[in-house]
């Protein structure tokens, strides 16, 4: 893998899309998603609104592990951090998440075919 200059990712990045679920507890709410990629520390995700989330936020991230998987549930969620979350031209975010390492331990992301 190469580096771009002023890049700051430390885990290569794989193109996954999948479908998605965060839980911010702030607002109480539930929000679907795709990913875009996905690292060992984190993901990007897009969502169809805009969110009123900023970098720090706490949210809980649910994968569909499979393609098709159809429900999410709040165990198979994992904390993650606000990185980046940014407001598109056509009313979606652009959310980037941070997995909290205390959080996340024993709960790896496998993705099936």
């Amino acid at each position: 893998m190469f580096k771009i200059d002023g890049d700051r990712r430390r885990h290569p990045r794989l193109q996954v899309e999948r479908p998605c679920k965060i839980y911010d507890p702030q607002s109480d709410k539930y929000f679907a998603g795709n990913t875009r990629d996905l690292s060992e520390s984190g993901l990007l995700i897009d969502v169809p609104r805009v969110l009123e989330l900023k970098p720090g936020d706490r949210v809980h991230v649910g994968v569909a592990m499979k393609r098709r998987q159809g429900l999410l549930l709040a165990k198979e969620m994992i904390e993650a951090i606000v990185v980046r979350a940014l407001a598109t031209v056509d009313d979606h975010t652009a959310l980037a998440v941070r997995f909290d390492a205390e959080s996340a331990v024993g709960q790896p992301l496998r993705l099936a075919a």
